[in-house]
């Protein structure tokens, strides 16, 4: 799983010498990865070293391939070196669910240990680990019983969940409660720090875990061709300034290289992307960061604190019982638009970012509520015209979307309701978006769908599909509703600011809500409330 800069034949001896068993079976998939980042000046090396093996020689005991099916790897290696553009994609993939395999089983163990040890606190009724379909990693509450062990009351409202030491926090040098910024470059250079140190750092197990990660989830890890796609769809290039989010290719090129002057390694790349989808304000705070996303009042139930100032640790309390078997769930974006507290401090520094966002920072996109800012622009592509904001939420009983409010809860009381401009922004924007993926999708993805990672391709399209549902709703909200609320202007001249509520008609029996048994599947990763004050 090392990126080597450069491989000699010590390096690539010693890499094969320490494989275990298991590793051994996929030996293939690993050398044919090394070849294809170096090109054709390691080929000969590999090559031999392949043939050498194979007939025993090279000064091992053991050999390093040893059932005849794995013998025919070197006629593999040659015929995959032809055609390493068309094949690479998969064996990343392949490479990468395995090692996504690993992660999935990490049960936390050794990162719990060295928290409580050194003056932490974990709920003993919480635990890392799987869900109950076994899909993903997560912090769940014990169940009752079982090799978990949990206790009948699981988590009460109000109770620690965790206490992160200050000292056990990855920090930058200076610290300041409520200081936001968008790039925090000792925040960075001392994460890259620590990976250098690795097993040597202070942080080690947690440093380990985060090293394990992998890669390629967030849309600027992304290949060159998932980036273009993604940008096809945004509609995004030196004349438009198209759909958001609009900082999620470029940022380790525009933040580490360029505003923080730091290293392009690969050690460095992985520094930055680790921290960028998981800090606090800077902090790095082991176990909290290990918690999904969710925005849905029914499903988030905890309330983190950061620390007022330095030496004090990070702190996150149950805000209602959390049942045995249920999930340790937080948000990635408390302060966005579609939900507000005027008693919750940390709204200052907390991301105010919505759906786009998400996607951008953590590569995801999240289930609802979903927070939308789309501006519209001018003719010319560069110029605001308007922004849009609404909050898109999903009902309960029926499964169908609305409209929650137009606007957001930072700006005016009264609901911004979009005028006819905006709607015909957005039947353009969804007619272009559904033509696309009727082009692009065809004959299965071609040759377009070979020339980047699954994963990739799997999250343009979902997020595509997003994009057309929040519009399409929108649109269908503001065309159903009554004449004395709709807003006939076509600019901000002639803006309404009358009240509106989706709800108040829908729940008297008027449908103006979109059907969404079969929509947004894709919410919480290992990678940001409509929540009312009186249920925090």
């Amino acid at each position: 799983s090392e990126h080597y800069s450069c491989l000699s034949v010590s390096k690539i001896w010693s890499h094969c010498e320490l494989l275990n068993e298991r590793e051994k079976k996929h030996t293939k998939i690993k050398i044919i990865m090394m070849m294809q980042q170096q090109r054709y000046y390691c080929f000969v090396v590999l090559f031999a070293l392949i043939i050498t093996t194979i007939i025993g020689i090279g000064g091992s005991s053991t050999p390093l391939f040893v059932s005849a099916d794995e013998t025919v790897v070197a006629d593999t290696v040659v015929n995959n070196a032809a055609s390493a553009n068309d094949e690479s994609n998969h064996y990343l993939n392949n490479n990468q669910n395995e090692e996504e395999d690993k992660n999935i089983a990490y049960d936390g163990s050794d990162l719990i240990e060295w928290i409580t040890s050194n003056g932490g606190f974990i709920h003993p009724n919480a635990r890392i680990g799987l869900d109950p379909t076994g899909k993903y990693r997560g912090v769940f509450v014990k169940s009752v019983g079982g090799e978990d062990g949990g206790t009948v009351k699981g988590i009460e409202e109000d109770e620690l969940v965790c206490s992160i030491p200050w000292d056990l926090i990855v920090k930058p040098d200076s610290y300041e409660y409520n200081r936001f910024q968008r790039t925090d470059c000792d925040a960075l250079h001392e994460m890259y720090k620590q990976f250098k140190l690795g097993d040597k750092s202070k942080y080690a197990p947690y440093i380990h875990y985060l090293k394990n990660q992998p890669a390629g989830r967030i849309p600027s890890e992304w290949s060159k061709a998932g980036k273009d796609l993604l940008i096809q769809i945004l509609d995004q290039d030196e004349r438009h300034e198209g759909l958001p989010p609009y900082d999620a290719l470029d940022r380790y090129e525009f933040e580490w290289l360029g505003q923080c002057n730091g290293e392009d390694t690969p050690l460095a790349r992985a520094a930055y992307f680790q921290l960028i989808s998981r800090d606090e304000d800077g902090l790095m705070v082991p176990f909290f960061d290990m918690h999904n996303h969710s925005n849905d009042p029914k499903q988030l139930n905890t309330i983190p604190a950061k620390p007022k100032k330095e030496g004090k640790p990070f702190t996150m309390r149950a805000t209602r019982d959390i049942q045995p078997g249920e999930q340790i769930i937080i948000s990635y974006n408390r302060c966005h638009g579609c939900w507000f507290d005027i008693e919750y401090e940390d709204c200052e520094t907390k991301s105010f970012g919505g759906t786009d966002f998400l996607f951008s920072q953590f590569g995801f996109v999240e289930d609802y509520p979903q927070n939308w800012y789309i501006p519209q622009y001018e003719e010319d592509g560069v110029t605001l015209f308007d922004e849009i904001r609404f909050c898109l939420d999903r009902n309960d009983e029926d499964g169908k979307l609305f409209v929650r409010r137009f606007g957001d809860n930072y700006s005016d009381e009264e609901e911004e309701i979009p005028f006819d401009a905006n709607v015909e922004f957005f039947k353009e924007e969804v007619g272009r978006l559904l033509k696309l993926e009727h082009e692009l999708k065809k004959n299965d993805g071609g040759e377009l769908i070979k020339s980047m990672p699954r994963y990739e391709w799997d999250m343009v399209w979902t997020y595509q599909k997003a994009l057309v549902t929040a519009m399409t709703t929108a649109i269908e909200t503001v065309e159903q509703m009554p004449p004395e609320y709709r807003n006939y202007g076509s600019s901000s001249d002639d803006y309404s600011r009358d009240h509106y509520d989706s709800r108040d008609e829908y729940d008297s029996g008027d449908d103006y809500s979109r059907d969404d048994s079969e929509d947004n599947e894709s919410s919480s990763d290992d990678g940001d409330d409509s929540k009312e004050h009186d249920e925090l």
